[in-house]
């Protein structure tokens, strides 16, 4: 195998992770939004809202504002949603972290230094 395809087989086998973590993450999030919701996760749903940033805040309350003002609760609803799947996402990349570890446990070491190299050349 020449260097070059050595490289692109790399680059393919790096995308490949990252399509696989993306769709792990995308069906973490959908399977633990109603559990969130309903109170069955470690972590409510009123404190992922309350760890919003300034930008998210300010948003929250112009949201709100927009409620108690005229009663619109769209944009409230939208902004909530939103929120909370960031929240979600946010949780799902830790979990993801637990989950390779746990894939890391589950594998030989011989074969977990095999993958480890690949992915660090």
């Amino acid at each position: 195998m020449t260097h070059e395809h050595i490289l692109l087989a790399l680059l393919d086998s790096k995308e490949t992770e990252a399509n696989a973590k993306a769709e792990w993450i995308a069906e973490w999030v959908e399977a633990n939004h109603l559990p969130l919701l309903s109170g069955q996760l470690d972590i409510a749903a009123a404190t992922l809202l309350a760890e919003v940033n300034a930008d998210q805040a300010t948003q929250l309350n112009q949201a709100i504002y927009l409620l108690m003002v005229s009663g619109d609760k769209v944009p409230l609803t939208l902004l909530i949603e939103q929120l909370l799947a960031e929240g979600l996402t946010y949780l799902a990349c830790n979990a993801w972290g637990n989950h390779v570890a746990e894939l890391e446990n589950a594998m030989g070491d011989e074969l977990w230094e095999q993958y480890r190299q690949r992915n660090a050349a």
